[in-house]
């Protein structure tokens, strides 16, 4: 079918030329079908190959097609029928019905019924030829002939539904990629960002005017910047309430390192001075933030204790976020106040933990922040060793403006531990914690060994606190049989105190089982567990918690059932939180209103009846407005709020009206004034943007014509306009402009991403992306700039013989750019032809696959260097015979 796609190309070439010689009213007059007019004509819209090649003809009232294969080339619902001369069906909507009445010469579309062309349809062998100018009209989208490339292009003002499905078909298989075994971030080539000196700020601004009936009125504002400095990067926050004078101000000088190349020999990944946090343990220091430095070589995102995880970060003034672990949803969190996010002790699976933090903000801003923590038997490579250290003054920012009377504050800390891999199962660790408890400074030495044991990965704790008392951990975490286990026990001796053990505990027991049940089509997530604590007093604590969750349509609900019961002295027990308590964690979208929140009620125990209930519902009004409502009603304080705003997104920056109600008399309304404004990547100085770009990384891509494919932009090489470019789950707002350019916002601070061209966005398909990319490692408030060519293509020809000298089929060959990067994939006909077209402008090699080489006993290579370029776009390279592995060589081959 190839051989004959290209012959039929040939002679539609010369077909082509030879009607130009001829006089088109002499042809017009008694046109009959034959063979010197036939065509073979793909059917193309951007970069998609639509069906296989239709039939058609060049007539002298233009090009035609055979209906029958546009039918089958589109999948259409229509039913032709040429024994009644009829066509009826339907053609992108059920509404838009299609009726082709030949004898009563009409065609009925969605826009009315009308008389069918004298030349629009042409009667062949092969059946109805319709002219494209017809179908144009009829169909409601345009089909335009491109003879020179032997095709038809398919034009249309929106989006056609099998070209979205399409679409939607190529980008999963792009998100696929990276489970293909050649596929590897850390081997593509990767654009360098050098930190620099000076590197103006990307700064984030928020700035609220509010009057309260009780309060009078009031300024609360908030800033964060991003840049770099000294050939580090830093992070400001200045916010301030009720007054213009600042009662926050919090500074980090830093620098992050994915790949462990910080500061020589330490291999540091991580390096800060100022307002940092550190890492917890397993029984001594929980994580804990403030003014004071830290350094680290352990790996970013590493989970923070064994068995469990802290998500921290951002949430600016007016945000709230729900935090999913693999999809489901697991927690809210309304804003506190403090600028801050935080999911602590968030339990995790043996296996992969895909973690979503989704940050809603007041101006309708949606933002993710994915992570993916790992549990498995290789958490430290064997040899390798793992260090922190920090020191820090607790609760308190860099600069001590204000005392929010939410923050505990335990004075100075601080602490180094060390980890290292013993081998492929077992890894040990020592970690050294100061810090102050009660009032008195306090040191622990503690240590820990972890190992796994078949389905298992189990880890052993042990803590002396200087001069006092000792503590013991056991956990275990495994899956067995689909069902995942958590399970811990703990005891104390002595007067022991810590951050995580508290003076009043004797002993605890604590076993959780996770999984999914299945109901009919549905897998609902499920958990349940168990914890007893035994204190000094005499006091058991036992606390029984189910969760389910369910994912139906655009809902998300967790349902969380918990147990607390207390037994014990009569004396000690009274005053003791006890009893059973409901909790609801809810998403869902109702049309284009989404509603979020969460509630709380107790069934039995202290405080029987209804607790506490947070809901906010956002109504988008039009493109770029929305009206948010909430709800905060907390029965046990007695306290009940309401609030009613209207967003109004600008081009740069996003403006938000809001009044709020209580049951105790207050009243208030405010106006929120929200933008970012950093340096213009595209034209040079500064922009103005709605995106909170000092949060987040951003990428400057220019894309341009790369004519002699060597993957570099030389002066005479144009820029390519209208192209789309993503990045990950995050795409460019606008295609490229006339110089090629365009800018990718909102990207994970330091998670490679690969940065690449949307190839369904091309119009021109003989223009194709010059390999996969380019990895960019984000940094806030910070732009990395990359160039990706388009190249010109062209097409590889050849024939596969045996050692034998007989044709080959069914070999499998991969084309291989100088890098190592496999280009194209294809396989050798039951004749042993192989044609490989789309071939970008370049240099190459052919080889064959390790599994067709294995399976023949053949060397690997097929010729050598192979170049394909303006002077040469077509390679014919004959006959290629494979080569037979020496005797000694093919005992050593896999």
């Amino acid at each position: 079918m190839k051989r004959w796609f290209a012959l039929a190309g040939k002679c539609a070439a010369v077909a082509t030329a030879a009607l130009c010689l001829w006089a088109a009213p002499a042809r017009a007059e008694g046109w009959r079908a034959n063979d010197d007019d036939s065509l073979l004509l793909e059917l193309r819209s951007g970069q998609f190959r639509l069906g296989e090649p239709m039939r058609g003809y060049q007539t002298p009232f233009g090009v035609c097609v055979d209906f029958a294969d546009l039918i089958q080339a589109l999948d259409l619902p229509v039913r032709l029928d040429k024994k009644s001369r009829r066509a009826t069906g339907w053609l992108f909507a059920e509404d838009q019905r299609l009726v082709i009445d030949r004898d009563a010469n009409t065609v009925q579309t969605v826009n009315g019924s009308r008389a069918i062309g004298a030349n629009a349809i042409q009667d062949t062998p092969e059946g109805w030829c319709i002219s494209l100018s017809a179908l144009s009209q009829w169909m409601g989208v345009r089909f335009k002939p491109d003879l020179g490339n032997l095709s038809v292009v398919i034009e249309s003002d929106r989006k056609l539904p099998f070209l979205e499905a399409m679409e939607r078909k190529s980008r999963a298989a792009r998100l696929q990629k990276p489970a293909n075994r050649d596929f590897d971030l850390a081997s593509m080539p990767t654009a360098q960002t050098p930190y620099q000196t000076w590197r103006a700020p990307s700064v984030d601004v928020q700035v609220q005017a509010q009057w309260n009936r009780n309060a009078g009125t009031s300024v609360n504002y908030e800033g964060l910047a991003s840049g770099e400095i000294a050939g580090m990067s830093y992070n400001a926050r200045l916010a301030g309430r009720d007054s213009l004078a600042p009662d926050s101000f919090r500074f980090k000088l830093y620098r992050n390192d994915p790949s462990g190349n910080l500061l020589g020999p330490f291999g540091a990944t991580q390096i800060a001075l100022g307002d940092v946090d550190t890492p917890p343990s397993a029984l001594t220091g929980q994580s804990a933030y403030g003014r004071g430095a830290f350094i680290s070589n352990r790996p970013l995102n590493l989970p923070s204790r064994f068995g469990t995880t802290t998500l921290r970060g951002a949430l600016p003034a007016g945000w709230d976020a729900e935090l999913y672990r693999n999809g489901v949803l697991r927690a809210y969190q309304a804003d506190r106040g403090d600028g801050r996010y935080e999911f602590a002790d968030i339990e995790l699976q043996f296996g992969e933990n895909e973690f979503d933090v989704v940050l809603y903000g007041p101006q309708g801003q949606v933002r993710h922040e994915r992570t993916s923590q790992t549990v498995g038997i290789d958490s430290i490579p064997a040899g390798k060793t793992w260090y922190w250290a920090g020191i820090l003054d607790e609760g308190k920012d860099l600069l001590d403006l204000g005392s929010p009377a939410y923050l505990t504050r335990t004075g100075w800390r601080w602490g180094v531990g060390v980890e290292r891999g013993l081998d492929g199962r077992t890894t040990a660790g020592l970690g050294y914690h100061s810090l102050t408890r009660s009032g008195r400074r306090k040191h622990y030495l503690e240590a820990n060994l972890r190992r796994s044991l078949g389905p298992l990965l189990v880890e052993l704790s042990g803590s002396h606190q200087f001069g006092s008392g000792v503590a013991l951990r056991g956990e275990a975490i495994g899956r067995v049989k689909g069902v995942n286990i958590n399970a811990h026990a703990m005891w104390t001796a002595g007067d022991f105190e810590s951050d995580l053990v508290s003076l009043e505990q004797n002993r605890e027991f604590g076993l959780r089982l996770s999984g999914s049940v299945r109901l009919g089509s549905w897998r609902l997530p499920v958990e349940a567990g168990v914890r007893q604590t035994l204190t000094q007093r005499g006091l058991k604590v036992t606390e029984v918690l189910t969760r389910g969750s369910m994912h139906i349509g655009r809902a998300s609900l967790t349902v969380e059932l918990l147990n607390r019961s207390i037994a014990g002295p009569v004396l000690v027990t009274a005053g003791e939180e006890q009893g059973t308590r409901l909790t609801l964690i809810g998403n869902t979208a109702l049309g284009r209103v989404r509603l979020r929140g969460q509630a709380a009620f107790g069934l039995s125990g202290t405080h029987p009846g209804f607790q506490r209930a947070q809901f906010v519902v956002d109504a988008p009004i039009g493109p770029a407005s929305t009206l948010r409502a909430g709800f905060d009603h907390d029965r046990i304080a007695d306290r009940q709020e309401y609030s009613l705003g209207y967003v109004h997104q600008f081009k740069h920056f996003a403006l938000r009206g809001e009044g709020r109600i209580d049951n105790r008399g207050n009243l208030g309304f405010g106006l929120t004034l929200a933008f970012s404004i950093g340096p213009d990547p595209v034209d040079g100085g500064w922009r103005l943007s709605r995106e909170r770009l000092a949060e987040t990384g951003q990428a400057a891509v220019e894309v341009y014509r790369d004519e002699n494919g060597d993957g570099y932009r030389q002066a005479n090489e144009p820029a390519v306009e209208g192209v789309a470019v993503e990045a990950g789950f995050r795409t460019g707002d606008k295609p490229t402009d006339a110089k090629g350019r365009t800018v990718i916002d909102g990207l994970v601070p330091y998670v490679p991403v690969l940065v690449s061209i949307d190839a369904g966005s091309l119009e021109d398909p003989l223009l194709q992306p010059k390999g996969r990319g380019m990895v960019v490692v984000p940094r806030p408030g910070v732009t990395a700039k990359l160039s990706l060519p388009l190249a010109p293509t062209g097409e590889i020809e050849a024939v596969l013989l045996g050692p034998d000298g007989e044709p080959r089929g069914g070999i499998g060959v991969e084309l291989v750019d100088p890098a190592g990067q496999i280009v194209l994939r294809g396989q050798s006909d039951f004749d042993g032809y192989l044609f490989l077209d789309s071939v970008p402008y370049g240099s190459y090699r052919l080889r064959l696959t390790e599994a067709s080489a294995k399976a023949m006993g053949v060397r690997t290579e097929l010729g050598g260097q192979l170049r394909i370029d303006r002077a040469q776009p077509s390679l014919r390279l004959g006959k290629l015979r494979l080569e037979l592995l020496p005797a000694g060589d093919l005992a050593r081959a896999p």
